[in-house]
């Protein structure tokens, strides 16, 4: 099947509005409406093809191009019992690859992930919540990511703390590879 070798090739997907709304990528099966998967053609792997837009929502706006590289080279795999990870480039072996959960919602895939992580007197964590829009040519991502981070101690019964959070919004032309 010519879908399935392009799937493999790693090519930018397409679909017509009609096949997303009952396929999923390249035409394989999609989630099925009641949020279960169908297995057969999973695992499929996504990777950013083009980042069109990037918006920093929080954070220091020395982070941003960092953040922006880490959308630039994220990758996605999406199982067939529904869930999901989500892992890119420098970032912490204890909070990455981070895992969640997706389902469909008609022409979409909705997803949401979460992890953290206690070290010592810090605790850190990170989130992404967003969809996959299958009805036009190309798959579409849409996802908001939030990380943080808390750091607190007592000397001397002087406590000390800090904080640190940033929030960004992308939309992303997804390629599978």
């Amino acid at each position: 099947m010519l879908a399935a070798a392009a799937l493999l090739a790693g090519a930018v997907l397409s679909a017509s509005p009609a096949q997303a709304a009952t396929r999923g990528p390249a035409g394989a099966s999609a989630p099925a409406a009641s949020g279960q998967v169908a297995s057969a053609a999973f695992p499929y792997r996504f990777r950013t093809a083009r980042v069109t837009r990037f918006e920093q929502v929080k954070g220091q706006a020395a982070w941003a191009n960092s953040a922006l590289s880490r959308v630039q080279n994220a990758v996605w795999v999406f199982s067939g019992n529904g869930t999901f990870a989500f892992t890119t480039t420098n970032v912490r072996s204890d909070l990455y690859p981070l895992r969640g959960r997706f389902q469909r919602q008609g022409d979409s895939w909705v997803f949401a992930a979460n992890g953290s992580s206690r070290i010592g007197g810090s605790s850190s964590f990170t989130e992404v919540v967003g969809n996959i829009d299958f009805s036009g040519n190309r798959p579409v991502m849409r996802f908001h990511w939030a990380s943080g981070a808390g750091y607190g101690s007592v000397v001397n019964n002087q406590r000390f703390g800090a904080g640190a959070s940033s929030a960004y919004s992308s939309t992303l032309i997804l390629a599978t590879g």
